[in-house]
């Protein structure tokens, strides 16, 4: 086992493989369909626990059940208190912001980042986990932003979309550095509001009103779902699964966004007109993102797509039926059409199962 380029995540998973291995052998001695002689008991138990506990020392996994729901905890509790701990950071110095001097202002706001960034490392040294260095990763990113929002406030410089780009940037490398998905998130949608608020400058118009135009997510979203086929990721291996997953997000919410209000697309015509093509075009691409997933075997690529295809076809539905039909007749066709789906999803699922066994 190389641990010099296995990521945790890695590790994680291969410590679940053991561990359902070990379950299954179980079960299958229980119910007599495989019996394993004493020394082949004893040489598979001995690699599983010489295994699993290389791997505990190594990269800190949970070996356990009881392991995986607590560390299920423990990154809601770090998330959650990472987020806590930016509103409190920013709530505090717009309190007291006033009572300082400028020079101590700007000397606040240049060392607060530099203590954080500091502080993540030495914890992401200390902890294979990352919980702490992903609260404190957090708290970096918002010091950060109030350091050039502050900075702008001191010297009354022009706000610019160029602060979404040195946020993303920032959320990237924390992302990068310390394998951490949700500032891989958070980086990605900096980076795609700085790209929509510069086309919008281009044409003339304010930065801030970066999602009056969300044709710029729909082109933005494609490319970050596919982000992945170009950039090899041999240390971050859990990292393309969140790219499809934000680019597939950003690219259904932004063909909801104009199928709901169609007045917003650059494409001339009526806007009902828009609208019916871009509710169309959910249906579709819902169901295509959905066979590319199964086929690929990206499960959250599936569920996602699955999700966003009920929604476009309930929004499809209201638009037709919902002024004329009544209330009761019109949910009582949508709990019908529910459970043709649910049978035929069953259906794929069967003929799924009957390929895989051929």
């Amino acid at each position: 086992m190389n641990g010099g380029t296995q990521s945790r995540s890695e590790a994680q998973s291969r410590a679940d493989r053991i561990r359902m291995v070990r379950r299954e052998l179980a079960e299958l001695e229980r119910e007599g369909v495989l019996t394993l002689t004493a020394e082949q008991r004893g040489s598979f138990e001995e690699y599983a626990d010489k295994t699993l506990k290389l791997l505990a020392e190594q990269f800190d996994v949970d070996t356990t059940d009881s392991q995986k729901r607590v560390s299920w905890g423990l990154r809601i509790a770090s998330t959650l208190g990472g987020l806590a701990m930016c509103a409190a950071v920013l709530l505090f110095f717009s309190r007291y912001w006033g009572y300082v001097s400028t020079p101590v202002q700007v000397a606040v706001v240049m060392l607060l980042p530099l203590a954080s960034l500091a502080g993540t490392e030495y914890a992401a040294r200390k902890e294979r986990t990352l919980y702490f260095a992903g609260l404190l990763a957090l708290i970096a990113l918002a010091c950060s932003i109030l350091n050039l929002a502050a900075l702008g406030s001191i010297f009354n410089m022009t706000s610019s979309q160029n602060a979404l780009l040195a946020w993303g940037l920032f959320a990237l490398l924390l992302a990068y550095r310390y394998g951490l998905r949700p500032l891989l998130v958070m980086a990605v949608g900096f980076l795609l509001s700085w790209a929509s608020a510069t086309l919008m400058v281009r044409f003339g118009l304010h930065w801030v009103n970066f999602g009056d135009r969300p044709e710029h997510f729909v082109v933005m979203g494609l490319l970050v779902f596919a982000a992945p086929m170009v950039i090899v990721h041999k240390r971050h291996t859990d990292f393309p699964a969140v790219y499809r997953l934000a680019g597939v997000f950003v690219f259904f919410v932004a063909v909801l966004a104009l199928a709901e209000w169609g007045g917003h697309s650059y494409f001339p015509g009526a806007t009902k007109t828009i609208e019916r093509i871009y509710e169309f075009l959910g249906l579709i691409s819902t169901a295509g993102f959905i066979a590319l997933g199964i086929r690929r075997q990206w499960d959250g690529v599936v569920n996602l797509s699955a999700a966003f295809f009920v929604i476009f076809l309930f929004c499809r539905l209201y638009h037709w039926w919902w002024d004329w039909m009544p209330r009761f007749v019109f949910f009582g066709v949508i709990g019908g059409i529910a459970i043709l789906l649910v049978l035929a999803f069953k259906r794929m699922r069967a003929g799924l199962k009957e390929g895989a066994e051929a």
